[in-house]
């Protein structure tokens, strides 16, 4: 019996000194915006509100995308930094075929994660070209974004971005910025 009991204890000792804890097993990192900047277009009229309720990570947000001519052949591009001391440290900068995208969002792994939290609240387009037509996501929380526990908590920043033609035109312009936040689940 005491050999039992000890043996736990050393495991716990040993568990504890590698700087593990057991909470940790089961914590995410989740995003939590504070503010968006979107630009609008003559292809697209957009318009996002973040509403926090309470705590630092209860927030909702409403975003609304107004198509307003058909849009086909659209590059997006994707920048995420983090803040360390007073500086933006750009970490991940991608530009691909959003088209594509829309019909294997596996092309983008956290584009992908942010679809399939969209789609819980709105309809989101499956391909091009796209429509005029008006996409509205209500109450949109990004709790299902579950970033990797290594991953540190800190302020971060990403740019969505979307192009069309050969010159690059503008279809649609975003900076959102936040936090991580390590979360129990």
């Amino acid at each position: 019996m005491f050999g039992r009991r000890f043996g736990c204890g050393i495991y716990c000792c040993f568990f504890a000194a590698l700087g593990g804890n057991f909470a940790a097993l089961s914590q995410w990192l989740v995003p939590v915006l504070t503010r968006a900047k979107i630009g609008s277009s003559n292809y697209v009229n957009t318009s996002v509100a973040i509403h926090h309720h309470g705590s630092y990570q209860n927030f909702t947000m409403d975003l609304e995308f107004h198509v307003l001519s058909p849009l086909d052949k659209l590059r997006m591009n994707v920048g995420y930094f983090v803040r360390i001391m007073n500086s933006e440290k750009w970490i991940y900068n991608k530009t691909y075929d959003f088209c594509g995208f829309l019909q294997r969002p596996s092309v983008d792994r956290f584009g992908a994660l942010v679809i399939d939290d969209l789609r819980q609240h709105g309809k989101v387009p499956t391909g091009c070209p796209l429509q005029p037509e008006r996409y509205v996501f209500k109450n949109v929380t990004l709790n299902r974004v579950k970033l990797p526990p290594f991953l540190p908590e800190t302020n971060f920043g990403f740019t969505v971005n979307c192009y069309i033609g050969p010159k690059n035109e503008k279809v649609f312009r975003s900076n959102w910025y936040g936090g991580l936040k390590r979360v129990m689940l």
